[in-house]
Parts: structure tokens; C-alpha cells; sequence
């Protein structure tokens, strides 16, 4: 099998379906860390990060807030792939 040096090219369909699961992914994630955060649990969390970081000073970050962050990184993500990526510029010679 002989290697080549351009980049491997995916259909134009399947980048889309890839770009649209990680939008839909970004969504899950803001959703269920909305929902962790309202809960008992999250609740919890932030209460017992609060008075842990009294007691040491260790930073600690809720599940619900790593949550918020990987939907982000998701969604703006799939959305500059969406807009912009796959496209190929091509130049006019003259």
C-alpha cells in the first residue's frame, strides 16, 4: 500500500453527519449537565466542593460545570465545521 501526502479526503455527506452528531452531542451535554445541576446530586456536589475548599483549598470543579464546558467545545466546534470546514478554496490562475 503506498502512503500519499495529501489528506485523506471524506465524502462531503459523511463530514456532515460527524459535524451534526457532535451538535447533537454538545446539546446532550448541556442538557444533562442542566439536569445534574438542578438535582439532589449536583446540588450536593457544589455544597460539598464549597466546604472541601474551606478545608484544604484545593480548587474542585462540579460534574455539571465540566459538562457545560464540553458542550461548548462541542457545539462550537461542529458549528465552524458546518459553516466553514470540508471546503476546498481554489485559486484562478491567470
Amino acid at each position: 500500500m503506498a502512503c500519499r501526502d495529501s489528506e485523506p479526503s471524506l465524502n462531503r455527506f459523511v463530514q456532515l453527519l460527524i459535524a451534526l452528531a457532535a451538535f447533537m452531542g454538545g446539546l446532550w451535554c448541556f442538557y444533562a449537565g442542566y439536569g445534574r445541576g438542578v438535582s439532589l446530586a449536583g446540588k450536593a456536589e457544589t455544597g460539598l466542593g464549597y466546604v472541601k475548599t474551606g478545608v484544604d483549598g484545593k480548587t474542585r470543579i462540579p460534574t455539571h460545570r465540566l459538562m457545560y464546558a464540553a458542550g461548548t467545545v462541542l457545539l462550537i466546534g461542529s458549528t465552524w465545521w458546518l459553516v466553514k470546514g470540508g471546503r476546498k478554496k481554489s485559486r484562478r490562475s491567470r
